[in-house]
C-alpha cells in the first residue's frame, strides 16, 4: 500500500461504517490515511499494524477498495457477478450492491 492507493477505513460512529479515504503515508507500525470526501476530508488520522506477512501488511479497520469501474464497463455489466470484484470483503460488497441500487440495478449473479 502507497501513497495515494484508495482504501475503505471502518468508523464505528457515524451512518456509514466504511469511509472511501486514501493512504497519506505509511511507516513500519502504521498507516496514516485521510478521508476523500465529506466534513473530515483534510484530517489525517493513523490505524495500527495488525500483522505483516506474504500477502502484505494488515492495518487495523482498512481494506483495500476497488478500481472504479467506468461507464463502458457498467454498460457491459462487469459488475452484474460481485465473484469478479478484485477485492471481495464487506466494504466492497457493500459498496458494489449500494452504486447497483442507485443505478436501478439492485439484483446480480451472486
Amino acid at each position: 500500500m502507497e501513497a495515494g492507493t484508495p482504501i475503505w477505513c471502518y468508523e464505528a460512529s457515524g451512518d456509514d461504517p466504511w469511509i472511501l479515504s486514501e493512504i497519506v503515508d505509511r511507516t513500519s507500525d502504521s498507516v496514516s490515511l485521510k478521508h476523500v470526501a465529506g466534513d473530515s476530508a483534510d484530517v489525517v488520522f493513523s490505524r495500527p499494524l495488525i500483522s505483516s506477512g506474504e500477502q502484505g501488511a494488515k492495518y487495523e479497520g482498512v481494506e483495500l477498495a476497488n478500481a472504479p469501474l467506468s461507464e463502458s464497463d457498467i454498460a457491459e455489466g462487469v459488475d452484474n457477478d460481485m465473484i469478479s470484484l478484485q477485492h471481495l470483503h464487506e466494504p466492497a460488497i457493500l459498496h458494489a450492491v449500494s452504486d447497483r441500487y442507485f443505478r436501478g440495478e439492485i439484483y446480480t449473479w451472486t
